[in-house]
């Protein structure tokens, strides 16, 4: 169904803060949910709100402000202790206080202990662009992966990496996680009662299933390549900020990232101008049989969050919004 944008967010956010959300974390949390739906990220789109209620009524989140605590702050890096706050807010304000910052040291560095969900990184990236700075991220999660030639699923968790580069248009912003699939996908295949795509996830047997309710593990993309990913991503982003790691380190979820002012080295005109012109050979390149047109990552996501806020408005699943609405009353 067709549910305007100020719509979405106004419902949502009455359904997080009747549900016990302090309103100033239910903005932020909004914010990032609606951004994953204009990009049409429906695996951290709206289908979101109704996890974030859930895992308040489970206990395991905070939702007051008051638990954002800056444990170290220098010219060059911070150090937050989120107190298991949705991902959405300490990451949101931590940028608010390092990109300051960072256009001052023109290298920066931001970690993140014991925060939560952290949603859809690419906004994250496309705010840090819009302020003409090189965005860099790790962000470990609680199980579910498995890894290279083990048989049933880790304590690893999806593990992201997340690029964002400033060009004079669209910014570069490669978003992937080092699964196959994300608990996003799984959690929408479950609410529509679909099957999953077979080879990209296991059930308690350490068999592969198509059925998304017998899933317990997920299989990382290129076999040992994504579980390298994901190793490096929970030292980066777990053991580095001393975040929970697996079972025997315990803590919330882990979140870093860097900061780079392309003038550290060069004229920002001339970073972006180079841009221009890797991108334009890029598309100039020879197409694929039944290719219309060659994309850069973050290119296609950029155009349809542009196309969505021109109309004001977005496609939701019938079933989600009608929970969310439910829950707003």
């Amino acid at each position: 169904m067709k549910v305007k944008i100020n719509e979405a967010k106004k419902i949502s956010l009455q359904a997080l803060v009747k549900n016990g959300f302090d309103k100033e974390v239910a903005k932020y949390c909004v914010e990032n949910i609606v951004a994953g739906e204009l990009t049409g990220k429906k695996t951290h789109g709206l289908i979101r709100v109704l996890h974030q209620v859930n895992r308040k009524n489970d206990g395991r989140i905070s939702t007051s402000p008051k638990d954002f605590k800056v444990t170290k702050k220098t010219s060059k890096h911070l150090y937050i202790n989120a107190n298991r706050l949705p991902g959405f807010y300490s990451i949101y304000k931590s940028l608010e206080i390092a990109i300051p910052l960072a256009k001052k040291s023109k290298l920066f560095f931001v970690g993140i202990k014991n925060t939560d969900i952290t949603g859809y990184i690419a906004d994250y990236a496309r705010i840090a662009t819009e302020e003409n700075l090189i965005f860099l991220a790790f962000n470990n999660s609680p199980g579910g992966l498995v890894p290279h030639g083990v048989k049933s699923a880790s304590p690893w968790g999806t593990d992201p990496i997340t690029f964002g580069i400033p060009t004079n248009n669209t910014p570069v912003i490669f978003d992937t996680a080092s699964t196959m699939i994300t608990w996003g996908d799984l959690m929408i295949a479950r609410k529509q009662n679909n099957k999953i795509s077979k080879g990209v996830a296991v059930d308690v047997n350490g068999s592969i299933t198509t059925d998304p309710h017998k899933v317990v593990g997920l299989l990382p993309f290129s076999d040992h390549k994504g579980s390298g990913f994901a190793m490096m991503v929970e030292i980066l982003a777990g053991v580095l900020t001393g975040s929970g790691v697996g079972e025997k380190i315990k803590g919330g979820w882990g979140s870093s990232y860097l900061l780079i002012d392309p003038t550290l080295f060069r004229p920002l005109k001339d970073f972006k101008s180079d841009m221009g012109t890797m991108i334009r050979e890029l598309k100039s390149l020879p197409k694929a049989k039944d290719v219309q047109k060659i994309y850069y990552p973050g290119e296609r996501s950029a155009s349809l969050r542009l196309k969505n806020m021109k109309r004001g408005w977005i496609e939701v699943d019938d079933k989600v919004w009608g929970e969310i609405v439910e829950l707003s009353k």
